[in-house]
């Protein structure tokens, strides 16, 4: 049985003209889709792995702003004893802001529940391994030796998976673009070690500039801040 799937032609401006038809068959198809379902799990991995890591960051970031906060708090309560100038209303401010913000600020960050996210999406990415397998098996079923399946049967079964696909995408976070960049770089990667064993390849960073990330660094540097505010109140 051959399907048919639509293909818009597109000119300069973005006018569509015309479509045409492509004919593709049910295995060519479900080989496609193993191989969209693989790259889709994988950005899923390397989306948990990011959200993870976060965590983890987030987790160190907050220990060290914690700690400050509250040596802020004791040398504008008591801090006179060690140096007049920790007694003065502006210390005080500041070191009132700073405590705000830190509350603000894990607040704001235990909302976006890295954590709870990382591991929904590794059983996200679970989930969809079981859906290629599922996908593998229909191919291992077309190519038996006196198969019995037709193929409208492969069809119907194919249909029911991926509905189940578009089911749980749907019911799940999507992944960032730097998930996809990750994963492709790892493929070439992965591809060029195996063509040549015996050379080393040289890896790259991928640079994530996700909203998130930058958040983060901004406050890893937000720990200098005061640091350098005790140094300057206490050589007063």
């Amino acid at each position: 049985m051959i399907l048919k799937t639509e293909v818009w032609i597109k000119i300069a401006g973005g006018v569509v003209m015309h479509k045409e038809y492509k004919n593709i068959t049910i295995l060519s198809e479900i080989e496609r889709k193993i191989n969209t379902l693989n790259r889709t799990r994988n950005n899923r991995i390397e989306m948990s792995k990011r959200l993870k890591k976060y965590s983890d960051k987030w987790k160190l970031v907050f220990f060290c702003l914690n700690i400050e906060a509250v040596i802020f708090v004791l040398l504008s309560l008591g801090g006179k004893e060690v140096k007049p100038s920790f007694a003065g209303s502006d210390f005080s401010l500041i070191a009132g802001i700073f405590s705000i913000y830190v509350i603000l600020l894990q607040y704001y960050v235990s909302e976006l529940n890295y954590n709870e996210r990382a591991l929904k999406t590794h059983y996200h990415q679970l989930d969809i391994e079981d859906l290629i397998l599922k996908l593998k098996n229909l191919l291992l079923d077309s190519n038996r030796q006196k198969s019995d399946i037709d193929e409208k049967s492969l069809m119907v079964r194919f249909d029911t998976i991926m509905f189940e696909y578009q089911s749980i995408l749907k019911n799940n976070e999507n992944h960032d673009s730097v998930d996809d960049e990750k994963n492709r770089y790892s493929i070439i990667i992965a591809d060029r070690a195996n063509e040549n064993k015996d050379i080393e390849v040289n890896k790259k960073e991928i640079k994530d500039f996700t909203v998130d990330n930058i958040l983060l660094h901004v406050n890893m540097g937000i720990l200098i801040f005061p640091v350098l505010t005790t140094i300057i109140y206490f050589i007063k």
